[in-house]
C-alpha cells in the first residue's frame, strides 16, 4: 500500500510570492494546515516532507523557515501530552507543527483550498462554482513522479531543481489542457512571456522546461507565430529518469504541406535596412518584410 500524497494543489499566483520549493512545501503544508477535521495544524517530520516531495531534508528546513520569514506559515507550540506510547511520542515531538500565517496571499490560497476540498467531498463542487465566483484557481502537480521508490534511487546529475519546476509546469499545462479538452477544444495556446509572468521564471527557463516535457513524452506542441500551441499533455508517472541536455530553442513544428522538401535549397531573401534619412513608410515595409521571413 501506497501512502505517500499523490498530488499536491498548488495556484498561478503562488508563484508571485515564492520560489518554486517555497511553493511546494507551502502547497503540501496548506493542504493539512487547512483542514478543519485536523486542527488547522500540519504535522508531519522533515522525513515525511523530503519522501512526498522528492527534496533533501536541508533544503525542506531552509525551506521552511523562509516560507515562515515570508509570514506564509507559522510555528506552534505542541500541547503538552501523556507519555503513554514511546512511538508515537518521538514522532510527536520531531514534527513540525505549522499553521498558515498571516500573509495576504497565504490566507486567500488557505481559505479557498478548505472551500475547494470541502465541497469535492460533499459532491456539490459544481453547483457551488456555478453561484460563486472562485478567487483562487487551483492546478494539480502530480509529486508522485518525484517520488523515489527505493533508499538507493537518486537524482541524476543534480536534476532536482529543474526537473520540479518541470512538474509545476506539467500541472498547469495538463489543468489547461483538461478544460481545453472538455471543451472540445483540440488545443490551448500560451506564448513563452505569458508562461513566463505567471511563473516568474525567465524565458529562457520556460523553453528548457517545455523542451524537457516534450523530450520526455509528456506533452506535443507546434509553434504559431509567437505562441505555442499545445495539442496534447499526457499524465506523468515518473519524473526521476532525468533529462538528457538542457535546451533554450523551441523548435516549430510543421505540417506536411508547409515543411520543406529534403532535396530543396532554401534561400533567404537578403533585407536592406533603410537608411537613418529614410521616411517612416520605407521603415514600415522594412519592418513588415522583417515579420514576413519570421526575423522578428
Amino acid at each position: 500500500m501506497n501512502n505517500k500524497t499523490q498530488f499536491i494543489f498548488m495556484s498561478e499566483g503562488l508563484f508571485e510570492h515564492l520560489t518554486e520549493t517555497e511553493a511546494y512545501i507551502f502547497s503540501f503544508v496548506a493542504y493539512f494546515a487547512c483542514d478543519v477535521s485536523k486542527g488547522r495544524t500540519f504535522k508531519r517530520t522533515t522525513a515525511s516532507l523530503c519522501k512526498n516531495l522528492g527534496y533533501s531534508s536541508n533544503t525542506v528546513r531552509c525551506a521552511i523557515e523562509s516560507l515562515i520569514k515570508k509570514s506564509f506559515i507559522v510555528k506552534v507550540t505542541p500541547p503538552a501530552r501523556e507519555r503513554k506510547n514511546l512511538k508515537y511520542n518521538y514522532i510527536e515531538e520531531v514534527s513540525h507543527h505549522l499553521k498558515i500565517g498571516s500573509h495576504e496571499y497565504a490566507v486567500k490560497f488557505s481559505d479557498w483550498l478548505s472551500i475547494m476540498l470541502e465541497q469535492l467531498r460533499k459532491g456539490t463542487s459544481k453547483e457551488f462554482y456555478k453561484s460563486n465566483t472562485a478567487e483562487v484557481s487551483f492546478f494539480k502537480v502530480y509529486v508522485s513522479a518525484l517520488q523515489a521508490r527505493s533508499n538507493k534511487e537518486n537524482w541524476k546529475r543534480n536534476q532536482s531543481r529543474h526537473l520540479h519546476k518541470a512538474l509545476a509546469l506539467h500541472g498547469y499545462l495538463f489543468n489547461r489542457g483538461y478544460w481545453s479538452e472538455k471543451h472540445y477544444n483540440s488545443y490551448f495556446s500560451r506564448s513563452v512571456s505569458f508562461l513566463s509572468a505567471v511563473f516568474q521564471w525567465s524565458p529562457n527557463t520556460i523553453r528548457r522546461l517545455i523542451n524537457t516535457l516534450k523530450s520526455l513524452g509528456l506533452i506535443k506542441y507546434k509553434i504559431d507565430d509567437r505562441r505555442i500551441l499545445f495539442n496534447k499533455v499526457y499524465m506523468v508517472e515518473k519524473l526521476r529518469q532525468g533529462y538528457m541536455k538542457l535546451v533554450s530553442r523551441l523548435s516549430p513544428v510543421y505540417n506536411e504541406n508547409t515543411s520543406p522538401r529534403s532535396d530543396s535549397k532554401l534561400t533567404t531573401p537578403m533585407l536592406k535596412r533603410p537608411g537613418p534619412n529614410a521616411s517612416p513608410e520605407e521603415h514600415a515595409v522594412f519592418l513588415a518584410q522583417m515579420k514576413a521571413s519570421r526575423r522578428v
